[in-house]
């Protein structure tokens, strides 16, 4: 059985293929990058779960369209976009329930560091607290370190576009973040401001 196909969020990428490629050549492509995913993990048998999970078929991903000349980048970027946008729909709808938002704001340094805490291999500088604005520079990401390690730093740009679009999706709080570490910048520069007015 394809490996890929027991990736939550990469098995659905086989449509957005469906959709610009004929059948014949997306059933060898995804049965390639499915036995590069393979081999990824067995070379790297260490690689803690939390990162692999979303890097490893990225990679194997990235690496088999780039060789079939299919623009990767651009077809992993849109797809992360659509998968953010579905979650930022099930984040809004989750806090829309009331006092949702303001208990999340109430321990928003707290949730950020579960999800992107030194713990977890990122190295960081908290730029502001709340009340007036939580901010925080993701000085190293881990997804892209492991990528650039791997050779296919730009696999990851997928994971970065469905950050983007579903943090949009809480209700009360602001998000923005106009720099990313995956596209060469110094730092991921997180904003997040509650906002009553925001829908």
């Amino acid at each position: 059985m394809n490996p890929l196909n027991r990736q939550w969020f990469y098995r659905g990428f086989r449509k957005t293929l469906h959709a610009c490629l004929s059948p014949d050549m997306v059933a060898g492509l995804w049965a390639k990058a499915g036995d590069e995913y393979a081999r990824i993990l067995s070379e790297n048998p260490g690689i803690q779960a939390h990162k692999g999970a979303m890097v490893l078929p990225a990679v194997a991903l990235y690496r088999v369209l780039y060789a079939a000349g299919v623009d990767a980048e651009a077809l992993l970027n849109a797809y992360g976009d659509r998968m953010g946008q579905r979650f930022a729909k099930v984040v809004h709808g989750l806090t829309t329930f009331p006092g949702v938002s303001r208990l999340i704001w109430r321990h928003v340094d707290g949730i950020m560091d579960r999800m992107s805490g030194e713990a977890l291999g990122y190295r960081r500088r908290i730029v502001s607290q709340p009340p007036e604005m939580y901010g925080v520079d993701i000085l190293s990401c881990p997804y892209h370190e492991l990528a650039k390690s791997l050779g296919a730093e730009k696999a990851v740009l997928c994971i970065c576009h469905m950050d983007k679009a579903y943090m949009k999706g809480f209700h009360h709080i602001r998000y923005e973040r106009t720099t990313a570490v995956s596209e060469g910048a110094a730092c991921c520069d997180y904003r997040l401001r509650y906002d009553a007015e925001k829908e």
